[in-house]
């Protein structure tokens, strides 16, 4: 039996105090070319590209996962589930099919306690086919010998079940629960395909003089959870698995170990999201949906009102949501750069070699964090960097970073400047900024002209347990040595998922050495995602593919070269003169180029056309 602590407990023993006494741990269309059956076959070279693990490439398909956890026994509504712009169900340990819609239904989740519970149970044998992943049992306790063989036993009888081929088994532990060394024994042992944590970090102080022992909100910034973050992004990448999070969207009071957990603010949740997707996150899970101590509903004084009675933090999700599936589908294409090593390294690892010789190996340098203040003891003081980030040996006392590298990670970036623009928040002191460098996750996505394409995603650290978003917003100013080469980046518009040229002003007085200055305005917690605009497509936009074709065994054979894992419409007309087009499959390209057989051509003529899809 797998030893598990029960999550859900802790949140339905808050249906109506928001107390815990028992110890539990909470937890565009655009047109290809088109040929005749008869005509040619066109050369196009096949690119090397990525090997992909089993969960990325189920993500590649199935999308950024936004998730919540939903308990059966509490009402749920799908379609104010959907509204809210989650993609699929998580369920916790048991699940309602009948609550998915028609089989096979909407994707979906589960947890397992243990082996005998895996799917399908009684009702889920009609919905596998949109089974998305399964989380196998939660937060075990690995550094036990026996809980970690009783775990590696688990899933050895998960992966070798042929019903799980296309779906992603993944392990979940909370913050600090595991050890480093235990995770990645673990990892290569089990082969879990994902990995996930929970940490959740919006608390307030436990004060036995305050009603309910719930004193003052403490205010951020989260530096507990990036450093999790980081440390679950360095041990994915080391395994080539994705790693995944749970949001915080509950509250309960844990009397036991004193530890009080409180709703979060619309800047806050949008930072608990934003930020983990800039460690390269690739699942959001929300603790918790519909039960007794979510944050987006209002329960009813008899606890049994589940989903019914939305909130303000729940329209607050929508957008929440929204710009995150918009981020998505350039984020799941995407993959962190290489981190710096020392110039005297004699087996150096990819990346570049820092100029210093005393910089420090094992640093993140793929990420930078701009520190924010704030005040502590009536002084004000800038915030601490998390676990596995240094300050930069040339940081002043006026400003403060983590280190970093000028033409390191991209090649312009050569200063910034951060303002508190709201001012209303944090003293008017500046907050946290978070820095990610990125590149295309294979050069596929990106077409066949292009090559070594760097991303920078920022997200505004800034945020506050009261109050709006906008009342966190932070103006970040970052210059660049473009020179006349670049003048805009290409932004990706979290709001539409459309991407917008940016033209960059030239600074002032930078003279020859041209500098440009992109100016972002980003309320608390938010992100944007941009390139520099050199001509190369953005990841994750459509792109059109190349059609070639031969014919075999009497039938057309239509090769497609596009991006891997990409989404096209292939279709026929008999006539390019006024076409009538037929759709003659939809597909995803799970290698490039794909072979589709066109069965059902007759003697006639066949002109055949790839419509990308997003």
């Amino acid at each position: 039996m797998i030893k598990r602590r029960n999550r859900f407990s802790l949140a339905r023993a808050a249906l109506s105090t928001g107390r815990v006494a028992t110890k539990q741990f909470p937890i565009s269309s655009s047109l290809a070319l088109a040929v005749t059956a008869a005509v040619m076959m066109l050369g196009y070279a096949q690119t090397g590209h990525a090997q992909f693990s089993k969960a990325t490439q189920i993500l590649l398909t199935r999308g950024l996962q936004l998730q919540g956890l939903v308990q059966p026994a509490d009402i749920f509504h799908l379609d104010i589930y959907s509204n809210a712009n989650y993609n699929t169900i998580n369920w916790g340990f048991t699940s309602a099919p009948d609550l998915m819609g028609p089989a096979p239904g909407v994707p979906w989740a589960r947890w397992v306690s243990d082996p005998t519970q895996l799917p399908p149970l009684p009702g889920e044998e009609s919905y596998l086919s949109q089974l998305v992943c399964l989380s196998l049992s939660d937060e075990p306790y690995l550094d036990a010998p026996n809980d970690f063989a009783d775990m590696l036993s688990f899933f050895n009888t998960a992966n070798a079940s042929t019903n799980f081929a296309n779906t992603i088994l993944y392990i979940n532990n909370w913050g600090l629960e595991v050890s480093d060394p235990t995770l990645n024994q673990f990892i290569t042992q089990a082969q879990p395909d994902m990995i996930t944590f929970d940490e959740y970090p919006w608390q307030c102080v436990y004060d036995t003089s305050a009603p309910n022992n719930i004193g003052a909100a403490i205010p951020g910034p989260p530096t507990g959870f990036y450093s999790e973050l980081r440390r679950y992004r360095k041990d994915s990448m080391a395994h080539n698995i994705p790693f995944g999070i749970y949001r915080q969207t509950f509250h309960a009071v844990q009397d036991y170990n004193v530890t009080v957990f409180r709703n979060p603010s619309p800047s806050e949740l949008r930072l608990n999201t934003f930020s983990a997707l800039a460690f390269n996150a690739k699942m959001l899970i929300d603790f918790v949906y519909n039960a007794g101590a979510t944050s987006l509903f209002d329960i009813e004084p008899n606890g049994y009102s589940g989903d019914t009675h939305t909130n303000a933090l729940y329209n607050e999700m929508i957008d929440v949501n929204r710009r995150a599936m918009n981020l998505g589908k350039a984020l799941m294409r995407l993959t962190p750069i290489n981190d710096m090593h020392n110039p005297n390294d004699s087996n150096p690892p990819p990346g570049p070699a820092s100029t210093d010789v005393a910089f420090p190996d094992g640093i993140t340098t793929s990420m930078m964090i701009l520190k924010g203040k704030s005040i502590s003891g009536g002084t004000t003081n800038f915030n601490p960097l998390p676990d596995g980030f240094t300050s930069d040996p040339q940081e002043t006392g006026s400003l403060q970073y983590s280190w970093w590298e000028f033409t390191k990670n991209d090649p312009f970036l050569n200063g910034w400047a951060v303002t508190n623009k709201a001012g209303v928040k944090n003293n008017g002191l500046i907050g946290d900024v978070i820095i990610a460098w990125f590149k295309p996750l294979d050069e596929s996505f990106d077409g066949p002209s292009y090559t070594n394409e760097i991303y920078m995603m920022v997200v505004n650290g800034l945020s506050d347990p009261t109050g709006t978003a906008a009342n966190c917003m932070q103006e970040i100013k970052l210059n660049l040595s473009t020179g006349t080469s670049i003048t805009a980046v290409n932004m990706l518009d979290p709001e539409t998922g459309l991407i917008t040229t940016n033209t960059m002003p030239v600074i002032s007085g930078s003279g020859s050495s041209t500098k440009r200055q992109l100016v972002l305005d980003l309320n608390g917690g938010d992100a944007a995602l941009f390139k520099f605009a050199d001509g190369a497509p953005f990841v994750g936009q459509p792109i059109p593919a190349k059609l070639s074709l031969q014919m075999q065994s009497g039938h057309p054979a239509i090769s497609i070269q596009g991006p891997l894992f990409s989404n096209h419409r292939l279709e026929w007309t008999s006539s390019l003169t006024n076409p009538n087009w037929t759709v003659l499959t939809n597909l995803i390209l799970p290698t490039s180029p794909s072979v589709f057989t066109d069965n059902s051509a007759g003697a006639g003529p066949r002109f055949y056309r790839a419509i990308a899809t997003p």
